[in-house]
């Protein structure tokens, strides 16, 4: 027993002094197709032994944010590391494995090595990417890197490129408004169609309000249990009314035909607004 304790405290131990001395470390950045060339630190060519993809949704609406995962498999696979970058989006931290370098704010890598249970086993890293309203379209660049787990670069670490991982960015409309034509009132409509397949569009209003910042605004779609389906919309905007196309097509899974809630989300703390609305989605 005091013998599995002791290993734990020495595993911990390794854990933070590895994350405490890579969370500066410039060379653990600029891997990937779009701004590097590998991990050539460990070894110079790229090894297709070594698989390395990432999933998630392909098209987002400008101002979402999606949830991605990129996986490590085959090499060494004694630990990995990883480096996920997109050339407009922002990429966001979901977990502590991994930092945002302050040289590379597009970019994320690990913050330390991530052990593989076994050789066989599969690893991955969990990050976001809020897509920007830049531009219509975008790409996630991995690169995962299978290591010999000696704490230094060692000539049997094996490295590869994940495919290349095209995103759809989906504009969301705003109506324009004259100045005296400006809403006083926040208003979310009903949807339209309704019951709907497989699109339906959402209208809200954004009222004039006393602040000199833009409000944060998020729609959300949820099930009857109160799971969220996907996040719509997520974005500062200033007084309008908006428009949203809600396709389910479009979508990272396959919905069946029930009812679902759409809910508008504005401002913050006790201004805050708040309302749902229920829709129908018949297949």
């Amino acid at each position: 027993m005091k013998i599995n304790l002791l290993l734990g405290l020495l595993f911990i131990t390794m854990i933070i002094i590895a994350s405490e001395n890579s969370v500066n470390d410039p060379d653990l950045i600029g891997g990937t197709e779009l701004n590097g060339n590998g991990c050539v630190c460990h070894t110079v060519e790229r090894d297709f032994s070594v698989d390395v993809w990432v999933e998630g949704p392909d098209t987002l609406y400008e101002g979402e944010m999606g949830l991605y995962k990129m996986f490590l498999a085959g090499g060494p696979a004694e630990a990995g590391g990883y480096n996920v970058a997109g050339r407009f989006g922002e990429m966001v931290l979901v977990d502590t494995f991994s930092f945002q370098h302050p040289l590379a704010m597009n970019e994320l890598t690990q913050a330390f090595s991530l052990p593989f249970p076994t050789p066989e086993d599969t690893i991955y890293w969990e990050f976001g990417y809020l897509a920007s309203d830049s531009s219509f379209t975008d790409t996630i660049y991995s690169c995962g890197l299978s290591l010999v787990w000696d704490t230094i670069p060692d000539p049997l670490d094996r490295w590869n490129f994940g495919p290349k991982f095209p995103l759809t960015i989906l504009p969301v409309t705003a109506v324009e408004l004259e100045q005296n034509e400006l809403p006083d009132n926040f208003l979310l409509s009903q949807n339209y169609p309704n019951p709907f397949n497989p699109t339906t569009k959402i209208k809200f209003t954004i009222p004039v309000v006393e602040t000199e910042y833009a409000l944060s605004v998020q729609l959300i779609i949820y099930d009857v249990l109160g799971n969220e389906v996907v996040t719509l919309f997520k974005e500062e905007k200033p007084a309008g009314e908006y428009e949203v196309e809600f396709n389910t097509g479009l979508i990272h899974q396959t919905l069946s035909s029930g009812i679902y809630f759409y809910q508008l989300h504005a401002g913050s703390g006790e201004g805050t607004f708040v309302e749902t609305k229920k829709m129908i989605l018949l297949r």
